[in-house]
């Protein structure tokens, strides 16, 4: 019987590659960089692959590949990235406890497919998810940490292990989240292991904390340790501390975390970035209030007294420590502020023996007094209790309300970012252009109609 075409092209394409690979894996190859093109990308793998020394990589390489292709795999072998590690992988051929040629094509996606294939090569007993993912990242001492415990090794025992693990730490290590890397996987287990709730955990292991130096260890276990205890940590905050612990403890290796509190520790934090920030802008700008009258009220919630307030921001400094903790970018308006294009204010909220929370940020332009722009922190639409407030202060104030009614209106822009406006409840509506609006849109309903006969 005569072979179908399709077959025979399938056929043909198939030897064509397998002959591509024998052929480049045959010649001594020079460096040479991927141009968008399969050979290429193999020349340049091969070209990273000794014939001489380590040669079991070379062939461990040539075989994946032809078996990948034997099963099919076909996007894994177009993809730059799929190949890489592939050729991770072979870097290891050594260690691999399985034929690779018994493995078989589980899964459509080629990252689905590359997990099958990396546990089917070196895992005989069971390993954590987010280690498998260590092939698609680029520290090898992960991927061996991998192979380790596919081998039946305890964590423990792992080779070149940066910090020291109790046995609660250990275990908490091997089921840690498929999402986290091998260093962030450290410092939530760490973080359990002193006593975290498993939230304070996630976020010290997401935090700059799971960059982590070995020389340095002995004091930074000492800081997971403090953050351990802690409650209602935010990673921003985290980030911006460990920044200032980094420069104090190699500032002075005698530095500790002993005494301190959290309270202490944020004040000082905030103290250094704003000494930083003033000395990479050079010239902090100023400029006189407003004369807006702020907004202040006084509340009793849960037995404790609850001050809002708004606070007219009057200086770069005070611009970029908003932005900094509300995450926007209202730092960038201090120019705007110095010329008395406008002015920004602070919504903030104050509880008794607590510190002070940042609500939301306003922008009032002048001279009009209207107010330009609200949002939350995230570039978040102001919750229900700010925009009471800032109606109560529209009024006691006599700032205009915006010309939109909702706050899903866009007014202005931050940083490529719309913000929105301020919801008011006033129903004084203009009636004319209510129905100017109706009958326009009556209008063109009428002329579609008519242009689709």
């Amino acid at each position: 019987m005569k072979t179908n075409w399709k077959t025979q092209n399938v056929e043909n394409r198939q030897s064509s590659f397998i002959q591509l690979v024998e052929r480049i894996d045959r010649e001594n190859n020079k460096p040479t960089r991927y141009k968008r093109t399969i050979e290429t990308m193999l020349l340049e793998f091969f070209g990273k692959t000794s014939k001489k020394r380590y040669t079991w990589k070379r062939e461990t390489f040539k075989r994946l590949l032809i078996h990948l292709y034997n099963q099919k795999c076909y996007a894994i072998l177009r993809d730059y990235y799929s190949v890489e590690v592939v050729h991770k992988m072979s870097s290891f051929g050594n260690k691999i406890v399985r034929n690779i040629e018994d493995w078989k094509q589980e899964g459509f996606e080629k990252e689905e497919q590359l997990k099958s294939l990396i546990q089917h090569c070196f895992a005989i007993y069971e390993t954590p998810a987010f280690l498998e993912s260590s092939f698609f990242r680029s520290d090898k001492k992960h991927m061996l940490w991998y192979i380790q415990i596919g081998r039946g090794k305890s964590i423990k025992e792992l080779s070149q292990m940066p910090v020291q693990l109790t046995s609660k730490m250990a275990h908490e290590f091997r089921n840690a989240p498929a999402f986290f890397e091998a260093n962030q996987a450290l410092r939530y287990a760490q973080a359990l292991g002193f006593g975290a709730s498993t939230e304070t955990a996630k976020t010290i292991g997401f935090s700059r904390l799971s960059i982590i130096r070995e020389s340095e260890e002995e004091f930074w276990v000492t800081v997971v340790q403090f953050f351990a205890k802690q409650k209602g940590l935010v990673k921003n905050e985290v980030d911006q501390i460990i920044d200032y612990l980094t420069y104090k403890y190699r500032e002075d290796q005698s530095f500790s975390m002993k005494s301190r509190t959290l309270n202490a520790l944020v004040n000082q934090t905030r103290e250094w970035h704003r000494n930083v920030y003033k000395a990479e802008i050079g010239e902090v700008l100023t400029w006189k209030p407003s004369g807006i009258k702020p907004l202040y009220v006084e509340e009793v919630e849960e037995g404790k007294k609850v001050i809002y307030k708004t606070v007219e921001l009057l200086n770069s400094v005070e611009l970029y420590e908003e932005g900094n903790e509300m995450h926007h970018c209202v730092a960038e308006y201090d120019d705007d502020c110095k010329d008395k294009a406008c002015t920004i204010f602070s919504l903030q909220r104050q509880v008794e023996g607590e510190q002070m929370k940042r609500m939301v940020t306003i922008e009032v332009g002048l001279p009009e007094r209207e107010i330009l722009q609200v949002q939350a922190k995230y570039n978040e639409e102001p919750d229900k209790k700010s925009a009471e407030l800032i109606d109560l202060w529209m009024t006691n104030a006599k700032i205009k309300k915006p010309k939109a009614v909702s706050y899903g209106g866009p007014v202005n822009a931050v940083g490529g970012e719309v913000l929105n406006t301020v919801h008011t409840q006033s129903s004084e509506y203009d009636t004319g252009e209510v129905i100017k609006a109706v009958f326009w849109i009556l209008y063109f309903i009428f002329k579609v109609i008519l242009f689709s006969r």
